[in-house]
């Protein structure tokens, strides 16, 4: 009398088996309503789509000064409703708005 059984030593992994995400582009929601951008912010990041933040810069930043930069991203996220809105975005956009000031 023999017992159907599964191979213990699998020639697969699971994980092979399920299907893969379809591109970000291709399923794509509704449109929420465009909401313009502040005017007292320009977020220089914007502007070049295809370049996105890859590094990460360990920097010493007061802690009050933080405090500020958390405050200012929840205050124009909730302004304008952009959730792309971030610390790294608003940094990466102050550090180009100083190097730019100064001929860098």
């Amino acid at each position: 009398m023999s017992v159907k059984r599964e191979p213990a030593i699998r020639k697969t992994h699971p994980a092979e088996l399920i299907p893969e995400r379809p591109p970000r582009g291709d399923a794509t929601p509704a449109a929420p309503a465009a909401t313009p951008p502040s005017p007292s912010v320009d977020l220089s990041a914007r502007k070049d789509e295809e370049e996105k933040l890859s590094m990460t810069h360990n920097t010493r930043i007061k802690p009050s000064t933080k405090d500020r930069l958390r405050r200012g991203v929840d205050k124009l996220r909730y302004e304008t409703g952009d959730r792309e809105i971030s610390e790294a975005s608003m940094t990466e956009a102050a550090l180009d708005e100083y190097l730019k000031a100064r001929g860098l």
